[in-house]
């Protein structure tokens, strides 16, 4: 694994890490090296947010956009083990050891971190919108895990060549998908 994708990897880990230990009444926001941040409740919080313009919106910007950015490389980390097999028919997709820990490291990390959205959820109980999207980043995430779960369990069917085509036929789970490149 070159240093540029452990250094992503890194990063999806440590922002996962950080949203799996937010507790109820903590607040996200990100720091000047694009990572997020738990913030605690005191005092004076909301006039800091206010004079730093940290909102609830930005918290829910930054969820979103990691997320994206998770299935973004883990989608092109599967393409891209596809794309480098000698493809025959009817046999399953082995992973490298690496790629294969990269997928189930990051499924546990996206496990644990719906417990910490839980809890900013509650942070934000008052606020209906608010809370409406935190659970659509709990189904996005329940979603990205069993989406992963299926990547590392396909099934190659077969490849076949036509002129300027390679189509690949797979089984994911009880899902058949046929890629045209």
């Amino acid at each position: 694994m070159s240093k540029d994708q452990q250094t992503i990897l890194n990063f999806f880990y440590t922002n996962l890490d950080t949203i799996a230990s937010i507790k109820d009444g903590h607040k996200v926001y990100i720091n000047s090296d694009n990572t997020i941040n738990i913030e605690e409740p005191y005092m004076f919080q909301g006039i800091w947010r206010y004079c730093y313009n940290v909102s609830r919106k930005d918290a829910l910007h930054i969820l979103n956009k990691l997320l994206n950015d998770i299935e973004i490389y883990y989608n092109a980390l599967y393409i891209k083990n596809i794309e480098s097999r000698n493809l025959f028919i009817a046999r399953p997709l082995k992973f490298s050891q690496e790629d294969n820990t990269a997928f189930t490291t990051i499924i546990n990390k996206l496990e644990k971190s719906i417990e910490g959205i839980s809890n900013l959820k509650k942070t934000y109980k008052i606020d209906t919108d608010t809370c409406t999207e935190l659970s659509k980043i709990i189904n996005k995430i329940s979603s990205l895990i069993q989406n992963f779960n299926k990547m590392i369990s396909v099934f190659i069917i077969g490849l076949f060549f036509k002129p300027f085509y390679i189509y690949i036929i797979t089984i994911i789970g009880n899902y058949t998908t046929i890629l045209i490149y």
